[in-house]
């Protein structure tokens, strides 16, 4: 099996896609049988993608931008997902103000005992408290320029793999703590070591960050019931920093897909990748298994319904399973942006790309950059997989969560 993954925007580091091998090998490539084995082909173009030469200066610096809201993700998606009564309380701890709000004075919150976790959600949990409790503490350092852990610090690419590690063993790392401050240290430790190998992390090691670990859990329990500021807190900055970031890969990639009636330099890497997983399909038979992430999906179409009709060396090219996520491929066949699309409408749909023998669509109903298929193309199932996380880190928290791949890996 050839697993081809293209990222979205706002990646401007290879380093993404490489340590996404390993929950893709973790759990896709668990599906080859003992006589294949598994390949894994990265397609980076966030080099070739926007680049703002004034540093998006040009944003307006209102009351909106200038004052309040946070910058960071700081919530337990699955623990807001679930709803309060997901797990019973602890005693009560202390806890501060929840996603930015300032708290009552002498207001303390019932955190979720870790041992109420469900062995089932361990793995996804402790993706979600990693997220939470690093990146508040990368706002406290940075707070004028962090927004998505996932596309902005390449090593949480590999989270979903290094928390599913943690889980299985949990009951070990945990039985060696007194208090649940200490064992939620110790465990976002275990991850983080998971993630860097003997490599300290680059803010001085585990000692400082994880400091934030006993209050992060204090706030779950308030999480659920806490939509609004959760919207308001994560919509201000980071959702206008993301916008400009995908207007800007959009308008690049639409302006250089083409140069001279020859692909671009973008569409050039995804065809280079579709060549080399074609050529290892005629020699092996091997399946070709394609995750596009937002933009990423895009890219893949072109490819698939116009780039690749015009190269002998793709000729017969069939992928057995492109799964999207955060899409918008839909919204661009919408607005006929295509190369050489039909000109359709509805109720009339366009055909699923010649060659892809299964298409499944992933999309988070918080997620205001995903977008659903079936209504504009035949042949495609449209999966709705809840991240839990808020309007602002719905887009990628797809990739942060193990039950993700593991829902990817049943559907091959």
């Amino acid at each position: 099996m050839t697993i081809i993954y293209i990222h979205g925007v706002n990646v401007r580091s290879p380093e993404h896609g490489i340590q996404l091998e390993k929950p893709f090998l973790r759990w896709l490539g668990a599906k080859v049988s003992e006589s294949n084995t598994a390949s894994y082909e990265p397609v980076y173009w966030g080099d070739l993608a926007s680049d703002f030469r004034w540093k998006l200066a040009s944003r307006p610096r209102t009351a909106l931008l200038g004052m309040g809201g946070t910058m960071g993700f700081e919530s337990l998606g699955q623990v807001r997902e679930a709803g309060t009564g997901a797990f019973e309380p602890s005693p009560v701890v202390d806890a501060g103000p929840v996603l930015g709000a300032a708290a009552p004075a002498g207001a303390a919150v019932a955190a979720p005992p870790l041992s109420s976790i469900p062995v089932d959600r361990r793995a996804d949990f402790l993706a979600d408290f990693y997220l939470a409790v690093r990146t508040r503490s990368r706002r406290s350092q940075q707070p004028a320029g962090y927004a998505d852990p996932i596309a902005d610090e390449p090593r949480a690419a590999g989270l979903a793999a290094a928390a599913a590690e943690v889980a299985a063993k949990w009951d070990a790392v945990v039985a060696q703590e007194q208090s649940e401050a200490a064992r939620a240290k110790a465990l976002l430790a275990a991850v983080d070591q998971e993630l860097a190998g003997d490599a300290l992390v680059g803010m001085g090691g585990w000692s400082d960050w994880t400091e934030w670990a006993g209050e992060v859990l204090g706030r779950a329990a308030a999480l659920p019931g806490d939509a609004l500021s959760t919207v308001a807190a994560e919509l201000r900055p980071t959702i206008n920093s993301f916008v400009a970031n995908f207007v800007g890969d959009v308008f690049s990639y639409l302006d250089r897909r083409e140069q001279g009636g020859q692909p671009g330099e973008i569409p050039r890497r995804v065809l280079a990748a579709l060549k080399r997983a074609h050529e290892r399909r005629q020699q092996t038979g091997e399946k070709i298994v394609v995750l596009t992430h937002s933009m990423g999906g895009q890219l893949l179409y072109d490819a698939v319904t116009y780039f690749a009709a015009q190269d002998p060396a793709l000729a017969g090219l069939e992928i057995d399973h492109w799964f999207t996520c955060g899409s918008q491929v839909s919204l661009f066949a919408e607005l006929r942006l295509f190369k050489g699309q039909p000109d359709r409408r509805g109720p009339d749909k366009l055909p699923r790309p010649a060659g892809v023998r299964n298409w499944t669509n992933y999309y988070d109903g918080n997620d205001l950059f995903g977008f659903v298929m079936a209504p504009v193309f035949d042949g495609v199932t449209d999966k709705d997989y809840s991240t839990g996380y808020g309007l602002a880190f719905a887009h990628t928290g797809y990739l942060a969560r193990p039950s993700f791949f593991q829902a990817l890996a049943a559907r091959l």
